[in-house]
């Protein structure tokens, strides 16, 4: 028999932790959460590589209803948040609803019975009415085909994969990319091994991490005086919101000023002029995500460290080889290549309407949606994290803004007595056309960059919003009626002619362009 659920939740980091919560919020226990893996975490479970941490304040890379008195310092190690996920799914008792070791490999929309019918990779089957899908945009790590590899005598291992009986200690260790995972784990390799070739094909902008450690004491007023938490937390996002309008729309002042004060900080941490000018981005600030750290910059300097900006193009037996003829021995080659962010929710195929396949149809050009979050001929099928969600500052905001309207949704089709909601084909497009006329403005695809925020690295920006934090948890909260089509199993489809605006705390300011029924919502 086919095991039935009202929601399905496919992921067991933060978003699906965040839906168990809104989900029991709603009085609506009878749920269950696929994970793929043994334990929770998601991107924190893997990625447990030296020196690994969130370089998002602590305080505002923590769930709004769970805040924690406990952080350690200002920009948590992966231990630490690791630990706080699961504290968090403990207290919400919802570990017992988890379907551990459990890989959903296929959705399909059974039309006639109103349900999601899935497949997992272990065998299982279930079905569903509501599909909330939040197994991540950085779960698939980017492991780049480097012919030879089978040939090399010594290790390779990826950061997400990390395999702590592998010792940097003493060793010939080659460190491949130049992102914030590459940042954290070169300084280690630095410190460890006997020598260090740090391979950085495009240099990110590098600016200083203003850590700050938080002592008992310290956490105690924390955990007595909560108004502390909410002040940092606060101020980060405003941070963020600003620098975010000022990308999405090329302010050249503020950008030429962010670029002076990353220009002065290389100056004062590299002092070889040839290096400096290796590592001067040729690109917008910004345009990639800006790498935090006041260790990456003292390493690439550092005496055992040797920079190369060819690309390794094949493996020897005894290291790694670059097109241009050049070699280097290794005993390790550490992969800090980052993941397939555009490959979205890789390994699961959806069918909707129709017998339509996601990908290979609705996505074969690129991914898009409706609102980042719902896509039209899918019915009640909520993707967490989907196309242009990646707001700046805290991920986690982004999941709880999305959270959000996922609930209003389920609760619209529930107060009409309806089988499932979905976005209009129409408000699909205008949507879509909306953000990508703003995203050419913005400096995410103006700025002349490599980014994983592209399709191929250069193409079209399909994981980006194309403006603040404030702007999408404005368009996520307002639910637009005339966008929406609910079908009931009865009388067939139909849509909604009202429209109603929620109201947030914190709206952005307005600006001339905004989403398609949002008036002058802002970008």
């Amino acid at each position: 028999m086919i095991e039935y659920y009202e929601t399905v939740v496919v992921g067991g980091g933060f978003g699906g932790i965040c839906a168990a919560h809104d989900l029991l919020a709603e009085g609506r226990d009878d749920f269950v959460i696929l994970e793929r893996a043994a334990e929770l975490g998601g991107v924190w479970r893997d990625n447990r590589y030296p020196n690994a941490a969130c370089d998002v304040p602590a305080h505002f890379y923590s769930l709004s209803f769970a805040p924690n008195p406990t952080w350690t310092r200002s920009y948590a190690p992966w231990n630490e948040i690791l630990a706080y996920i699961n504290t968090v799914a403990d207290d919400l008792g919802v570990r017992d609803r988890v379907r551990f070791n459990t890989r959903l490999v296929s959705a399909s929309w059974a039309e006639s019975a109103g349900v999601w019918n899935l497949r997992t990779a272990e065998g299982g089957s279930l079905s569903c009415r509501f599909l909330i899908v939040a197994s991540g945009s950085l779960s698939t790590p980017r492991i780049p085909d480097l012919p030879g590899r089978e040939t090399f005598r010594g290790e390779v291992i990826h950061t997400a994969h990390w395999d702590d009986r592998i010792s940097l200690a003493g060793r010939r260790v080659v460190v491949v990319g130049a992102s914030a995972s590459a940042a954290q784990v070169l300084p280690y390799a630095v410190d460890v091994a006997d020598s260090v070739l740090a391979v950085i094909r495009t240099p990110p902008y590098v600016m200083p991490k203003d850590e700050q450690l938080y002592d008992l004491e310290a956490q105690a007023r924390f955990r007595d005086e909560p108004a502390r938490m909410d002040a940092i937390r606060s101020a980060a996002e405003h941070r963020f919101n600003v620098e975010a309008e000022t990308q999405a729309v090329m302010d050249e002042a503020s950008l030429a000023k962010l670029e002076g004060q990353w220009r002065d900080y290389l100056e004062s941490e590299i002092r070889d002029a040839g290096l400096r000018e290796f590592l001067t981005p040729s690109y917008r600030f910004g345009c990639r995500r800006p790498v935090m750290s006041s260790t990456f910059y003292p390493a690439l300097a550092d005496r055992k460290t040797t920079v190369w900006s060819a690309e390794i193009s094949a493996m020897t037996a005894t290291g790694v080889a670059t097109s241009d003829g050049r070699a280097w021995d290794a005993d390790v080659v550490v992969l800090a290549t980052g993941f397939t962010a555009t490959a979205m929710f890789a390994g699961i195929e959806f069918r909707g309407e129709s017998a339509r396949s996601l990908k290979a149809d609705v996505w074969r050009e690129a991914p898009h949606a409706y609102k980042g979050t719902v896509v039209a001929g899918f019915p009640n099928l909520f993707l967490v994290t989907g196309p242009h969600t990646q707001a700046s500052g805290s991920i986690i905001a982004v999941i709880e803004a999305q959270m959000k309207m996922i609930m209003q949704y389920i609760r619209l089709v529930d107060e009409n007595g309806a089988v499932s909601v979905q976005p209009s084909q129409r408000a699909q497009r205008d949507f879509n056309t909306w953000v990508d006329g703003a995203m050419a403005d913005s400096v995410w695809e103006a700025g002349a960059c490599h980014s994983w925020y592209r399709l191929g690295m250069t193409g079209k920006v399909v994981t980006k919003w194309p403006g603040s934090l404030a702007s999408f948890q404005k368009t996520t909260s307002t639910l637009d009626l005339d966008d929406l089509v609910l079908k009931s199993g009865a009388a067939g489809s139909q849509a909604l002619s009202a429209t109603c605006d929620l109201n947030i705390q914190g709206q952005p300011a307005e600006h001339a362009a905004a989403p398609p029924g949002l008036g002058r919502a802002g970008r």
